[in-house]
């Protein structure tokens, strides 16, 4: 089989599974329910009532970002990102259709890269048809209901940017724990794995010592997504080994997940999949 009708078939097979479509729609609907309640609480009258401001999506000052709605959820859209590909990984070993697959595809590497490139595709997709319908329904409640006043000039230019980033976010995070579902042959096995390292490394290991966080992949991410250079949350003014630029960030962060990638991806290749 060519592996652009291996990657066709990855990509049908991931958009069928009912958790996808709900995962979708509870998302699309939640994101409605939030622009809903802003948009009628919204008076439009002024700067200390619950106005509907177009500027509460991004808002980057000279300092610090201001405002972040749409990074919130992202963010949000994030974990709902890794859930579908634990799933879209680890939903053929619960079910016991990963042998019958490898009977019409046994080059096992193949199979996995196809579906890494599917799970990536599926999770961007759904990331990018959720924060459009945010954004835009935002910026419709903002129009009726709130107020466009002081965006400035390159809001857009600085939104499409968070947007951009916070993609690659999705995609990475998706590999990450497709990766993790590989090595754990499971659904339950890669979120267990991703609730130990949250809480165990990143909580409370990285709290410990603080050499450890500039090393730690939440701290890499940020920056990246916030497009600006981050102080580590534990240094201390005089630590300047400890800011976080966003070209590093992103390095770190694809490293880590290549790591883990290639280690999935060579136990897929030989563990028995029973």
């Amino acid at each position: 089989m060519r592996f652009t009708a291996l990657y066709g078939s990855e990509l049908r097979r991931l958009t069928a599974r009912r958790s996808v479509r709900w995962t979708v729609a509870v998302a699309v609907a939640l994101v409605a329910v939030v622009v809903l309640i802003n948009a009628a609480r919204s008076t439009g009258t002024g700067f200390d009532d619950h106005t509907m401001y177009l500027r509460k999506l991004w808002l980057v000052g000279p300092d610090n970002v201001q405002e972040t709605a749409a990074l919130a959820v992202g963010t949000y859209l994030m974990i709902l990102g890794v859930v579908l590909a634990a799933t879209g990984i680890g939903g053929d070993y619960r079910a016991g259709t990963l042998g019958t697959v490898l009977t019409w595809e046994p080059r096992r590497i193949r199979l996995a890269v196809a579906r890494l490139l599917a799970i990536g595709a599926v999770t961007v997709g759904v990331y990018l048809g959720v924060i459009g319908v945010f954004i835009g329904s935002w910026w419709l409640g903002s129009s009726v209901r709130g107020s466009n006043a002081g965006i400035g000039p390159d809001f857009w230019t600085n939104l499409a940017g968070l947007v951009g980033r916070s993609a690659v976010g999705v995609v990475l995070l998706a590999v990450i724990t497709a990766g993790l579902a590989l090595l754990t042959r499971g659904t339950v096995g890669a979120l267990v794995v991703w609730f130990g390292y949250l809480v165990g490394v990143e909580g409370i290991l990285g709290g410990r010592i603080t050499g450890l966080r500039s090393s730690l992949l939440i701290e890499n991410l940020a920056p990246f997504l916030q497009g600006r250079a981050l102080r580590v949350r534990s240094a201390t003014i005089s630590e300047h080994g400890l800011v976080v630029s966003p070209g590093a960030g992103l390095v770190h962060v694809v490293v880590i997940a290549a790591v883990v990638v290639v280690a999935g991806v060579l136990v897929f290749r030989r563990r028995d999949v029973i």
